[in-house]
């Protein structure tokens, strides 16, 4: 046979088999991506309703009876789903932090000095662990390369957060 003959029949059935190959590839970038972005769009979802509870808390302009209410939200079963979601989906670092933020509720007594008042070490912590979960969370879902640091994840929020910056920063979790 001649060359030009075998490069006739060959060319047709290695542009198909091109073809469907870049097809599959395609279609499979397709849906992973697809797959990625609504399990980002349910880990957004479950990162709301975890974080709820402690917006309210710091948000100065609500009266004591809604933070309550907020913070009650924990023992709810809608916020054990989203625990139980988090523990399932969130990243291993959001987990762990998530953990600590609750422990820390869960042994508050020991921040308490002779009066019965928790000390600064409590809101200290507090904060920072809650920056370290927004860091964690914006780890998770957008850019794990972030430059930000702790203080800097709720200083839109906290007044003072000259004042604790380095402690915030550098406390041991």
């Amino acid at each position: 046979m001649n060359q030009t003959l075998i490069i006739a029949i060959l060319s047709p059935i290695l542009l198909t088999v091109g073809g469907i190959i870049s097809w599959i590839i395609k279609s499979k970038k397709e849906d992973v991506l697809n797959s990625e972005a609504k399990s980002r769009e349910f880990k957004i979802e479950t990162y709301k309703i975890l974080l709820e509870p402690f917006i309210a808390t710091m948000t100065f302009t609500l009266s004591e009876k809604v933070k309550q209410r907020e913070i009650n939200k924990l023992t709810t079963l809608e916020y054990k789903k989203a625990v139980f979601d988090l523990t399932t989906f969130g990243s291993d670092k959001a987990i762990q932090v998530f953990n600590k933020i609750m422990q820390t509720f869960f042994h508050s007594d020991i921040y308490k000095d002779e009066n019965g008042e928790y000390t600064s070490d409590y809101g200290n912590r507090l904060i920072a662990l809650l920056s370290e979960l927004l860091l964690q969370i914006r780890k998770d879902l957008y850019t794990k390369k972030t430059k930000l640091k702790r203080s800097e994840m709720l200083e839109f929020m906290i007044t003072d957060m000259e004042q604790t910056k380095e402690i915030i920063n550098e406390m041991k979790l």
